[in-house]
């Protein structure tokens, strides 16, 4: 697949994603349960995660996705795309909840509450096994983030609002923090950036113009469909996604990743596993 239709598919995807976020929200009972790891997941992520892999499929991909298909033996042939439709579901629940408490559910995402409760539609797509594309597409803000993992003259990057900045910065949740990103940010000139998912901060990490960045994410496990994205902006805007042992993630061999690691300039390297 070439850019322009990887990113034609994106538009198309990013178009009915958020057409499908309004329509359920708006329209029909929310459900909330908890997954294995504890992680909540809401029937409009179920929702929207079906109607995007269908699309996939129609357009010739295997998929896997946060709240479907997740066969190994489709991560093993190195060609598939990947699928979270909804990244921050906490977040997505207290849009609701401040929509119906300032007036009604009508007002769903009529303001932007603030980064911690940020949430977002992530696609990647991988190819011989490597990232190849990937999309962001930020439900609140309306920021669009396609790249190319070619080149960065192919990469597209709208309607940017959330401006972190910064020279040295860990990025960290609003909830735990792990140890090694506390012993970071006790270093001086450090600055600290907290940001509520992890598809956002991973690649706010690698996109946003830092010279030294990290990220830690230890709090539970992570898919491939968090970090596809991010993998791709790591190939054209330097940087790595690595495990907690410091070791590159691998792109055909599995789908659930114990613990990612962020990072970006060579400051942070010390705090890294090997």
């Amino acid at each position: 697949m070439d850019r322009e239709e990887a990113f034609k598919l994106f538009e198309k995807m990013i178009e009915v994603a958020e057409k499908e976020l309004f329509r359920f929200t708006l329209n029909m009972k929310l459900n909330i349960s908890n997954k294995l790891d504890k992680t909540i997941v809401t029937s409009c992520d179920l929702h929207i995660d079906k109607i995007l892999s269908k699309i996939a499929r129609l357009n010739g991909f295997q998929v896997i996705s946060e709240e479907g298909e997740k066969d190994k033996a489709i991560v093993k042939s190195g060609n598939y795309l990947t699928i979270d439709p909804i990244d921050g579901s906490l977040g997505y629940i207290e849009h609701i909840d401040y929509a119906i408490r300032h007036g009604g559910i009508d007002n769903f995402l009529k303001i932007d509450i603030g980064p911690m409760s940020d949430f977002c539609l992530l696609i990647g797509i991988v190819e011989k096994g490597a990232p190849r594309f990937g999309c962001c597409y930020h439900y609140v803000t309306k920021e669009r983030i396609l790249l190319d993992s070619e080149t960065l003259d192919n990469c597209i990057i709208e309607n940017k609002k959330r401006k972190y900045s910064g020279k040295d910065v860990c990025y960290v949740g609003p909830r735990r923090i792990s140890t090694q990103s506390r012993e970071i940010l006790n270093i001086g000139g450090v600055g600290r950036i907290v940001q509520a998912t992890l598809g956002l901060k991973s690649l706010y990490a690698l996109i946003n113009n830092h010279k030294n960045a990290i990220l830690i994410h230890a709090e539970q496990q992570s898919g491939l469909w968090d970090v596809l994205p991010s993998a791709v902006a790591a190939r054209v805007f330097g940087g790595a996604i690595l495990d907690g042992n410091g070791k590159n993630l691998i792109y055909n061999k599995y789908v659930n990743i114990q613990q990612v690691i962020v990072i970006k300039g060579e400051r942070f390297l010390q705090y890294v596993k090997n």
